[in-house]
């Protein structure tokens, strides 16, 4: 843990258990590890998960988030993982990423994500301003991150759904609704049997609606040769597009 308290990082082993047929980090495990840190970070300050829901009945919730994938670690490495928030303006967070090789530094990934804060009780967007407890938080404009921020993707593609995906217990955080880390689960356990294998070059999702514990989320994948976009529905109501781009 650095004594600048702007940013946080941690070192963790990639093991076989994360990583998929071809011995690679999982796309939802390496946001698992960003998930991770991020709690430490928040930890830092006092306001981890708990305390934020326990005590004042808000949570940070993802609303866009930006993967650029130059390698993805492989079993038996050791990566460092770092975060830090840029900026916060208006009622977003930036929070950014690296995973880098912990023995050479080699840059792995970089990421971006946008962060809102939520009344649990309502369910609505609050203003980190209004809120006293985010007055000790520290932000890094220095740290370089190659990262763009991510785009608006679209809410529908020129197919019809093609898959479903039933929520149980086991996709839900104590948030109550699907974590963040499933919705890359669906789209990688979706995709063409001649791509299971690619390797990616960039995962961008958008989060619009919650979903919630024995939805089932209908999904429509679009082919777009070196890219795949995944727009996923409960019912008339649209909770998510993603964009998955390949090194072919």
């Amino acid at each position: 843990m650095s004594t600048d308290n702007s940013y946080c990082e941690i070192n963790k082993l990639i093991t076989e258990e994360s990583t998929d047929g071809s011995g690679r980090l999982r796309l939802s495990n390496l946001m698992k590890l960003h998930q991770e840190v991020s709690e430490q970070h928040l930890s830092v300050f006092g306001t981890p998960s708990d305390t934020l829901r326990n005590e004042f009945s808000i949570a940070f919730v993802f609303t866009k988030i930006r993967i650029n994938i130059y390698r993805l670690p492989e079993a038996g490495e050791r990566v460092t993982v770092k975060t830090w928030c840029s900026m916060l303006k208006g009622v977003r967070f930036t929070r950014n990423y690296r995973v880098t090789l912990q023995n050479s530094g080699e840059l792995l990934t970089e990421s971006k994500a946008e962060v809102t804060v939520i009344d649990l009780n309502t369910r609505k967007i609050i203003r980190p301003k209004d809120i006293k407890v985010f007055e000790s938080f520290l932000y890094n404009d220095v740290i370089e991150n190659g990262c763009a921020y991510p785009e608006k993707l679209p809410v529908s593609v020129d197919v019809a759904p093609q898959f479903s995906r039933h929520i149980t217990a086991s996709d839900i955080d104590w948030n109550g609704h699907v974590n963040n880390t499933v919705y890359a689960d669906m789209v990688t356990d979706c995709l063409p049997e001649h791509l299971k294998d690619s390797a990616f070059s960039c995962f961008e999702i958008n989060f619009s609606n919650e979903v919630k514990p024995n939805d089932t989320v209908q999904l429509a994948l679009e082919n777009n040769g070196r890219s795949i976009t995944a727009v996923g529905c409960v019912g008339d109501k649209h909770s998510f597009t993603a964009k998955l781009d390949f090194k072919l």
